[in-house]
């Protein structure tokens, strides 16, 4: 049985996952096609964090 402070820790650090995954993603993007200078490296780090974090906080929001 989780503590109300482990869920609502645990839903911080999903949401800060998630947003800095997805300001990363957004660079990484803008540095591929709009400056030029592409990085496919961090592009792929980034798009797979991402998922991975969205799907993250989708299963711990329908597992209730």
């Amino acid at each position: 049985m989780k503590t109300q402070s482990t869920s609502i820790s645990e839903k911080i650090f999903n949401f800060i996952f998630t947003f800095l995954t997805s300001v990363g993603f957004g660079y990484a993007v803008a540095n591929h096609f709009m400056l030029g200078k592409p990085n496919k490296e961090l592009l792929l780090i980034t798009l797979c964090l991402f998922v991975a974090s969205a799907a993250s906080w989708q299963r711990k929001k329908y597992s209730k």
